[in-house]
């Protein structure tokens, strides 16, 4: 039964990737006739939403699918010219879900980062990583992969994804206010 489904959502996708690539390339030269920004950020939302419409239950799937879809985001920003890109990947806030869901998150970032670093098209785009947020809120292996991608990656100067792992609105005016 799942592997009819899965079919069922591949041929959906084969059915629909024509039409999706004439929006794109229709949407990109609309993007391109006005000023184009310097630095994007992008709020990771709705992971739960789409995984759960694609027929996922399990967190760290779900968290993955979402994970996938910013190898697009990347391209698009290098073939737009955006120099800087900010993902906000987890809020302290987050904490507060299922133990299930936490690791779940935790793990595709964890993943995606460590994809990001084997990635050809990552050194070709010149792309260099960087992170923010409350490290000490992170799980060992996740502080590796992190270190890992900011040290392969310190010499690409062509565009920044900004990470911001463990980074909370909250905590920053907080360490603002101390720093006073």
């Amino acid at each position: 039964m799942a592997t009819n489904a899965r079919f069922a959502d591949r041929l959906r996708a084969w059915a629909w990737w024509p039409i999706y690539r004439i929006y794109e390339r229709r949407l990109a030269r609309q993007v391109a006739t006005g000023p184009m920004p310097r630095h994007v950020g992008i709020i990771l939302d709705g992971n739960r939403r789409h995984g759960r419409t694609a027929g996922l239950h399990e967190p760290e799937a779900i968290y993955r699918l979402g994970a996938e879809k910013l190898d697009d985001i990347l391209a698009w920003s290098a073939d737009l010219g955006i120099s800087m890109v900010t993902l906000w990947v987890f809020s302290p806030d987050n904490l507060g879900r299922p133990e299930a869901e936490v690791d779940g998150i935790l793990g595709a970032v964890e993943a995606k980062i460590r994809a990001l670093v084997a990635d050809p098209h990552i050194r070709h785009r010149g792309v260099r990583v960087a992170a923010i947020g409350r490290r000490e809120i992170l799980p060992p292996a996740l502080l590796e992969a992190i270190d890992a991608a900011q040290v392969a990656t310190s010499g690409n100067d062509r565009m920044t994804v900004i990470l911001a792992v463990g980074y909370g609105g909250r905590e920053e005016i907080t360490d603002a206010v101390r720093a006073l």
